[in-house]
């Protein structure tokens, strides 16, 4: 399945009037330095290149440390993103430049119009367009890539954004070579020196990228702007380049709307209900003003909601479904799909569906407990344990110390399915510019948790079966095999007796009713095989309790 890739989540208020290009866009990246003597003879003849062909090719000027005294100030500024670029060409001198990647590279001088001429003229494999605007406080720098594939693309894709300051004088040389005018000066790689990973493409598939940076080291606003890219990280060949605008883009389809996320799906179930939500966004030329969006789970269309509203383009909504009920399996998908945009068909399907795979939660027994890392924002972090009800047992934060540990017991009587939701109220869950943190779910001295949960937004769900369901506690629990399982039709299991004994069988659902008894009767000692028809329980997943004697054994089974 492909899906629209969004990252950073900020809301932009952008109207169509700037196409994506539809032509090869070359890009110059060059290696230069304010103490470096052959870079100032080269660059002016460069830039002056540059400048002239703006419909053929752009640049991104890296700023290094050398040679000596290297105190470049444009260098000093982002090291890490600087040294990153150089240190992903191996690059060793300056000046120097590399041309599409891989294309060429070498010094400036070498470069000519010629050249420029040759490799502009050939097929453009991605269309690229990129918006940039300004906070209104201006302290940060807000932007939308878009990115479509002309033809079907594979390899190691990775976008890359990089924020510029097209012009920046000095009235006196900041370094020791005389230089006083740059360009296209490098401020900072979004979201970091990796860029964006991307999927093979597809023909007209497409991709759209957001991302912020906060200013820093900025001498003129009015000059910011952005250029990104398309690279094979592999063999390191860009495939296109696009400036960014002021201006409004224009989306590539008139109507055109994507399911983002899915909000308060669990990843592990045992109540067998669900209320999740579907995070849509317009992607299309046109307002968004209704849209009909399709709950499913394991094929079976549970809820139909029809929206309406008005979102401009990369605007959002979040549609929720209520309370869904089903029949919970081993194993199962969650599917929201847009069937319907503005009362007609969506020109982009590719985009309409997102799926949430979700398996039943296990069946715990040991003491659980909480281990939860805070990240820079404690007082964003809060949790709580509900039972069946719906009900608040226990909870915990907000919390006041950054990078605290906090570990918790969780109090849950035996023999019910709980909910645990952890909070965000800064909705970056427990990483993405706050700091790392995480938490995890653990039985007893298990290493190993039963889930971990990290990166959510504002709020991550998950059930945890807590003892057997329907099954007395006080009685001695071992768990045994059943072959099939799933099934639809009947089950066996091995019994293996010391002493003559009677043997019963008891079924239950997920909210301990008993479903169905069967008494084998007397049974000798040894090793016995067993059936039992379920041909009568409908599709789910059920507690399965034998009594032997003094001897008590549970296990899963799954109805199909």
């Amino acid at each position: 399945m492909k899906k629209s890739l969004v990252l950073f989540f900020f809301a932009c208020m952008i109207f169509p009037t700037i196409h994506a290009q539809s032509v090869r866009m070359m890009l110059a990246e060059e290696f230069t330095s304010a103490t470096c003597g052959p870079c100032a003879s080269q660059n002016p003849a460069f830039d002056a290149l540059l400048k002239s062909n703006t419909d053929k090719i752009t640049s991104i000027k890296y700023h290094m440390s050398w040679p000596a005294p290297g105190n470049d100030p444009m260098y000093l500024h982002n090291t890490v993103d600087n040294n990153a670029r150089r240190t992903y060409y191996n690059v060793n001198s300056v000046p120097h430049v590399h041309l599409n990647g891989n294309l060429f590279n070498g010094m400036p001088s070498q470069i000519t119009q010629t050249m420029l001429n040759n490799y502009a003229n050939q097929p453009a494999v991605f269309d690229v367009a990129l918006q940039h605007r300004l906070s209104a406080g201006n302290d940060s720098i807000y932007i939308t890539m878009i990115i479509k594939a002309n033809q079907a693309v594979t390899g190691n894709l990775v976008a890359h954004i990089a924020v510029i300051e097209k012009e920046i004088h000095f009235t006196s040389a900041p370094g020791t070579n005389g230089e006083k005018d740059f360009y296209n000066v490098m401020k900072a790689l979004l979201p970091s020196k990796n860029g964006t990973s991307l999927p093979n493409f597809e023909a007209n598939q497409y991709m759209v990228v957001e991302a912020a940076w906060k200013l820093a080291n900025v001498y003129n606003i009015d000059q910011l702007a952005a250029v990104g890219f398309v690279q094979n990280v592999t063999t390191k060949q860009v495939y296109q380049a696009a400036n960014s605008t002021a201006g409004p883009l224009v989306p590539f389809f008139a109507n055109d709307a994507e399911v983002k996320s899915i909000v308060n799906g669990n990843t592990q179930n045992c109540s067998g209900t669900m209320k999740p939500k579907a995070l849509i966004v317009n992607n299309g030329q046109n307002p968004l003003t209704s849209a009909t969006v399709e709950f499913s789970i394991n094929g079976q269309v549970l809820k139909t909601i029809n929206w309406t509203g008005s979102l401009a383009f990369r605007e959002k909504a979040l549609i929720e479904a209520g309370t869904l009920e089903f029949a919970l399996l081993n194993t199962n998908e969650l599917i929201a799909t847009v069937t319907q945009v503005n009362g007609v068909a969506d020109d982009y399907t590719e985009n309409n569906y997102l799926s949430l795979p979700f398996t039943a939660a296990p069946i715990l027994t040991q003491p659980v407990s909480l281990y939860l890392v805070l990240n820079n924002k404690p007082t964003e972090t809060s949790w709580e344990l509900r039972n069946s009800n719906g009900e608040v047992i226990q909870s915990g934060g907000p919390y006041t110390t950054p990078g605290s540990i906090i570990t918790e017991p969780l109090n849950m009587p035996q023999g019910s399915c709980y909910e645990f939701v952890m909070k965000d109220s800064g909705g970056n869950g427990l990483c993405c510019g706050d700091g790392i943190g995480f938490y995890a779910i653990l039985e007893g001295n298990s290493s190993n948790p039963v889930y971990t949960g990290q990166s959510f937004g504002y709020e991550d769900h998950n059930e945890i079966s807590y003892g057997y369901v329907g099954i007395n506690e006080n009685l001695s629990a071992d768990e045994f095999q059943l072959m099939p399982n799933p099934t639809s039709n009947a089950f066996s299991f091995k019994l293996s007796l010391q002493n003559p004994a009677h043997l019963s069988l008891d079924i239950f659902d997920l909210s301990g009713r008993l479903m169905m008894n069967h008494q084998f009767g007397l049974l000798e000692a040894g090793t016995h095989t067993l059936t039992q028809s379920v041909r009568q329980l409908k599709k789910g997943m059920y507690m399965v309790r034998i009594e032997s004697g003094n001897e008590v054994k549970t296990s899963r089974l799954f109805v199909e």
